[in-house]
Order: C-alpha cells, then sequence, then structure tokens
C-alpha cells in the first residue's frame, strides 16, 4: 500500500512535469549551439557518389567537407519546422544573438549556455547534436542475412539528434530529447539516397505505402523520435 509520503512525491513528480510542458507552449527558445557529425566510415561508403554531391548546391559552405553543407541546413530547418508545429515552441531565428556570440562557418551559433544566458533574453535555450554513422559493418556481423542476394553497394546509416533544452534561470538542462533511427534494410548507394538534401522536393508518403527509405525519410522518423520522447518525459 501507497504510503502518503510516496504519493506526494509523485504528485510533485507530475504536476512538475505538468507545468514544464505547458511552459514550453508559445515561449522563445534561442539556438546557441547546433553540430552535426558525419562519420569517416559513413562518408567513405557514399564516396561513389562524390560527383553527384559535388554538383549539388549549397549554402555557407566553407568547401571542405560538401556532404555536411548538403545535409546541415535541410536536418535543422526541418527540426525546426517540427517542433514549431508539433511542440508549438516559438524557435527565434540562428543569427538571434547578432554579433554577440561566436558562429561556425555554416551560420549558426557556437556558443554554450553561460555565453547564452548571459548575452541572451530568450525564456528557453536550447542545443542540437545530430550524427549521422554508418553500422554496416556492425549489422553485416549480426545480421549477414539482410545483406544477402544484394549485388549493388549499399550502407546500413544511423541517425541520431539530441536536443538539450534549458531555461533562463540556469546551467543544468531541464530537457532532453532523443531521436534515433536506422533503416530495415540496407540502403542502396545511389542518388536516390541523397533525395530531398539535393534540392529536389522529397513527399513523405504513409507508412502503409511502403515507401523505399532513403536518408530525407530517416530524418523525419529521428524527428518524430525525439518529440515522442518529450512526450514520454
Amino acid at each position: 500500500m501507497f504510503t502518503k509520503k510516496y504519493v506526494l512525491f509523485f504528485l510533485v513528480f507530475f504536476l512538475s512535469v505538468s507545468v514544464y510542458a505547458q511552459n514550453i507552449k508559445n515561449k522563445q527558445f534561442a539556438l546557441f549551439n547546433y553540430n552535426l557529425s558525419v562519420s569517416k566510415d559513413f562518408a567513405e561508403e557514399v564516396n561513389e557518389l562524390e560527383s553527384f554531391i559535388d554538383n549539388i548546391k549549397t549554402y555557407n559552405d566553407p568547401g571542405n567537407e560538401k556532404l555536411k553543407a548538403i545535409l546541415v541546413h535541410i536536418i535543422y530547418y526541418n527540426l525546426k519546422e517540427k517542433l514549431g508545429q508539433e511542440l508549438e515552441m516559438e524557435i527565434l531565428p540562428i543569427n538571434t544573438f547578432m554579433r554577440n556570440v561566436k558562429y561556425d562557418d555554416y551560420g549558426y551559433p557556437n556558443s554554450n549556455i553561460r555565453e547564452a544566458l548571459r548575452k541572451g533574453n530568450s525564456r528557453f535555450y536550447f542545443k542540437v547534436e545530430a550524427h549521422l554513422e554508418s553500422l554496416t559493418k556492425k549489422k553485416k556481423d549480426e545480421n549477414p542475412e539482410i545483406f544477402e542476394d544484394i549485388d549493388y553497394s549499399v550502407t546500413y546509416p544511423q541517425l541520431s539528434i539530441e536536443i538539450t533544452v534549458y531555461n533562463n534561470e540556469g546551467i543544468i538542462p531541464v530537457a532532453k530529447w532523443i531521436g534515433v533511427t536506422t533503416p530495415k534494410y540496407p540502403l542502396a548507394i545511389n542518388e536516390y539516397l541523397l533525395k530531398g538534401f539535393d534540392n529536389t522536393e522529397m513527399t513523405i508518403l504513409p507508412a502503409e505505402d511502403q515507401q523505399t527509405d532513403n536518408l530525407y525519410l530517416m530524418l523525419d522518423r529521428a524527428i518524430h523520435n525525439a518529440i515522442q520522447d518529450h512526450y514520454n518525459k
């Protein structure tokens, strides 16, 4: 039988979570740091698409990481759009700190929460860590059957997105949402792999249509999973 102290603890916990969930709605969020890392293994796997990748128009491209330049903006802007639509967060422009903080080669703030608190005036602040890596070797060892009868180049990627949220009261995070996704089967290394990131429109169909998977669809799932992580906490 539950004690009064036990019940009180869960009541306080439930109320604190509910208040937090209500607090982020329609509140301003300022991005203070965003980093996308692409593993060496994945970059090497898709190297056979080099000429195709080189011909994709990019923005704020420092010239030494073309694959990252292709991915970085679309990952962030899709994330920003979904967070705004589904969690009703009011996300400020990436240059909201103006010249008060440093920015990376792609135009995103490259700061920390201490500096953000000093230089900003938002209710909430957040940082984003995205990571794209290859699990091809691991999957070939664990599940060799899914690579059987494949006579073309494939990759088995994993995309993860981690969102860490702070409020304007201190440097301790108030939330962390993580979304991770992998494909069901290895993905062919061809131009379709990057469709949606190559300045062409990629329509996401209902799950029952069994759409051929690619990185853009993986991005949509990773964002969805991160948002669900928020709801599950």
